[in-house]
C-alpha cells in the first residue's frame, strides 16, 4: 500500500471516496485530502501526509495548495523547512494568484484555517 493511503477499514466512506480520487491524480481532492490529514478530521493528524498530498495538489497548479506548501517549507510543517524552497514556492504561488480571481484562492485558504 501507498505510505501516504491509509487502510479503508480505517476511513469513513467520504474519506475513502477522497483518497481514491487524489491518488488517481485529482488536484481539488488532492487538496482536500491534504486538510483531512493537516486537521486530523476523522483520522489521525498527520502533516508529513499532509505536506504530500499538498504538494501532488500544488504541482498541478492548486494556487491554494501552492501557499500551504510555501508556509510548510517556510516552518519546517510535514518537510524540513528550507528557506530556498519556501521562496520558490512563493514566487510560483504569488505568479499564480495573479492569473486568478485572488477572491476564490483567499476563500479556498481560510476555509483551511
Amino acid at each position: 500500500m501507498h505510505k501516504h493511503l491509509l487502510a479503508e477499514s480505517e476511513l469513513g466512506v467520504e474519506t475513502i471516496c477522497l483518497q481514491y480520487k487524489a491518488y488517481l491524480g485529482d488536484s481539488d481532492a488532492q487538496y482536500a485530502l491534504a486538510d483531512v490529514f493537516q486537521k486530523g478530521r476523522g483520522v489521525t493528524m498527520s502533516s508529513d501526509h499532509a505536506f504530500y498530498w499538498y504538494k501532488r495538489s500544488a504541482n498541478q497548479g492548486n494556487i491554494a495548495a501552492q501557499f500551504n506548501v510555501w508556509y510548510a517549507y517556510l516552518i519546517g510543517d510535514g518537510v524540513e523547512a528550507s528557506l530556498e524552497k519556501s521562496d520558490f514556492w512563493y514566487r510560483v504561488a504569488s505568479s499564480n494568484n495573479i492569473n486568478s480571481s485572488s477572491h476564490s484562492v483567499v476563500d479556498k485558504l481560510l476555509k483551511t484555517l
